[in-house]
């Protein structure tokens, strides 16, 4: 296995995932291929295992799931994807190292050295459960200003929530007084026809207003309240993961 089929199955095993958060990862490990140099190519995949291991490790990741390492240090899988990674390349590349003895054994273990620093530069410094217990320990600390602006933002979304059901509310009942009035004037034709045919034609109007309020009003908190716990949501997602959805 070369870089670019290496590069090829990690991009396939990541596609259930954001567009986003793929692009960003398959990025990543081609930079990383890049700094190491195509010299070290092999080097690389040795040191990273298999496209499935790299895949799990970065959904892990992500997802804020448990991530076991030890289930991809098998023998198969360092035999695909290590040792026997290049087939007769490895071997033309023992049979050179040979030749040129103990010099090329010393910089080819150099060059997997600077690998692995590089890798060991690349590690994150900061985990899931880090940025947990460091955003717990910041809002016990400045509780009162936290629970103060918790509170602000749900009296916020309480009002939004609360407004747009009203004017639901409204525009339901200005239709339901229209029928009403329209009833009215068609019991009132018997009576006085010329003003029963007038409250019938105000009553007709009103119908029609609040039903097309209505109609509006019900469409509108179709969008507003999804975009509003989208946001709600992606706030609190934003100090774990840092990207929202």
């Amino acid at each position: 296995m070369n870089r670019m089929e290496f590069m090829a199955e990690l991009e396939r095993l990541l596609a259930d995932m954001p567009e986003d958060e793929r692009q960003a990862a398959v990025q990543y490990y081609a930079d990383y291929f890049a700094d190491a140099g195509e010299e070290n190519e092999q080097d690389v995949i040795r040191e990273l295992g298999s496209p499935e291991k790299v895949a799990e490790s970065i959904k892990a990741d992500y997802y804020g799931t448990e991530f076991n390492e030890a289930n991809y240090e098998h023998k198969d899988y360092m035999e695909k994807y290590g040792q026997r990674s290049s087939g007769g390349t490895d071997s033309s590349r023992a049979d050179s190292a040979a030749g040129t003895g103990q010099s090329g054994t010393g910089s080819k273990n150099s060059a997997g050295e600077n690998v692995a620093g590089d890798a060991e530069k690349r590690k994150p410094w900061t985990s899931n459960t880090l940025k947990i217990i460091l955003v717990i320990v910041i809002a016990v600390m400045l509780w009162p200003a936290s629970l103060g602006i918790a509170l602000a933002v749900l009296g916020i979304a309480a009002a939004l929530i609360f407004f747009f059901a009203g004017l639901v509310i409204a525009a339901a009942a200005v239709m339901i007084a229209g029928g009403v009035t329209v009833i009215v004037g068609i019991v009132a034709a018997f009576a006085v026809p010329s003003v029963a045919l007038v409250t019938a034609g105000i009553g007709l109007v009103l119908f029609v207003i609040g039903l097309i309020a209505t109609v509006g009003t019900v469409k509108l908190c179709i969008i507003v309240y999804p975009a509003m716990l989208r946001g709600f949501v992606n706030l609190c997602r934003r100090p774990f993961y840092g990207k929202a959805v």
